[in-house]
């Protein structure tokens, strides 16, 4: 099964034998394809929460404390 992972800055010219697409960019691996990478940080996986920016605070409703 394929998932999609984004490319960071600390990939070389190839990423898990396939050419790199860029910084930012998706590629489509399968698992076993992504594990040296993923361990190397030259790849992220593509549905990761952002966390470099600070969530916003829930307002509280009416009513409540």
């Amino acid at each position: 099964m394929l998932k999609t992972y984004h490319v960071t800055d600390k990939a070389g010219p190839f990423v898990a034998g396939t050419r790199n697409p860029g910084k930012g960019q998706p590629l489509r691996l399968t698992e076993d394809q992504a594990r040296y990478a993923l361990i190397a940080g030259e790849i992220e996986i593509a549905d990761k929460p952002d966390t470099s920016k600070p969530q916003p605070a829930k307002a509280a409703k009416a009513g409540e404390k």
